[in-house]
């Protein structure tokens, strides 16, 4: 490999933290890292903190698996076979692709409608990312709110009839919720918002969002912010780290670096806090959601890596220093 130039040696998937060569130049020695996401349960315990021992795989008969979503008596999870994340939906112990990743890879998960009968994705197309609806059975999908381009997870109201969304439209950032049925896109706020959850439970609607790593919160369509009686709560921006209880009294949300999150629950007629887990695997935590009974379901990436021999093509002369693969 003469003449200082840039030769492309790898053209899969693989992703490498290291690199050496051999002294002759015919052989790259590196080190190839990956990342095996899988479901993982824990209960939330009235009396204590769940630790490691109280986790449990959750398995859904894929090998991959990560951003859970519960639906009716579903559970829709991100997974794939090479091609990007796909769209798979558990029910009685069965697995199905109901979407595939190589029409579209999908980048967070699913929202889904309370009775599990419809889900809502976001699909690149020409050029920006916008919601499609579709059946539980990936049937029937057609583009939703074409006026935004969505940035982050979407949300489903409980009543079913709305979809709340972070993203951008003529107008700049914002946070918008959209009728299901038809309709102009509702503006909520103004300014970069990620990732918003919606909550009914026996008071008015509120749409929480994440701004700027705090998570805010505004009630129904009234101006301004819901003002509690607590400092805002301070998430990481990756990943969708808020989950509401089924109830709507409160909750759950992770705190801490990547690879060491914990969970903690606001309740928020009491307005405070306690500590759900102490968990200590080293996996990353970036989705969790919560079931029907209560149980909450999160995804763990672990990172695994090992080294590879890479035999060099051409000539067999040193490689130089200024070469890039």
């Amino acid at each position: 490999m003469n003449g200082k130039t840039t030769h492309r040696i790898s053209f899969g998937l693989e992703k490498y933290s290291s690199v050496s060569a051999s002294a002759d130049g015919r052989h790259l020695v590196a080190t190839e890292a990956s990342q095996n996401p899988a479901l993982w349960s824990v209960p939330i315990l009235p009396n204590r903190v769940a630790e490691e021992r109280d986790a449990n795989p959750y398995p859904v008969g894929t090998v991959r698996a990560l951003g859970p979503r519960f639906g009716g008596k579903s559970l829709f999870y991100l997974s794939s076979r090479g091609t990007g994340d796909a769209l798979w939906r558990f029910q009685d112990g069965q697995s199905t692709e109901i979407w595939k990743g190589s029409d579209g890879a999908l980048l967070e998960p699913p929202a889904v409608s309370p009775d599990g009968r419809s889900v809502a994705i976001a699909l690149r197309r020409n050029g920006k990312l916008t919601l499609h609806l579709a059946t539980a059975e990936g049937n029937e999908l057609r583009p939703f709110a074409e006026s935004i381009d969505v940035s982050g997870a979407a949300d489903w109201s409980r009543d079913g009839q709305w979809i709340v969304t972070g993203g951008t439209d003529a107008h700049g950032l914002g946070v918008f919720k959209i009728r299901v049925n038809g309709g102009m896109p509702v503006r909520l706020t103004t300014g970069q918002g990620s990732n918003p959850v919606w909550v009914a439970g026996g008071r008015p609607d509120r749409i929480y969002r994440r701004e700027r790593g705090l998570l805010r919160a505004r009630v129904g369509c009234s101006p301004g912010w819901y003002s509690g009686k607590t400092t805002p709560i301070e998430v990481l921006r990756e990943g969708v780290r808020v989950r509401f209880l089924h109830n709507g009294s409160g909750f759950v949300y992770m705190q801490g670096l990547p690879s060491a999150q914990t969970l903690w629950m606001f309740d928020l007629e009491t307005m405070k806090t306690r500590q759900l887990t102490r968990l200590d695997n080293a996996g990353t935590m970036r989705s969790f959601d919560i079931s029907p009974e209560g149980e909450i379901v999160f995804d763990r990436l672990r990172g695994n890596s090992h080294v590879v021999l890479i035999d060099l093509p051409g000539d067999p002369s040193p490689i130089d220093s200024q070469s890039s693969h």
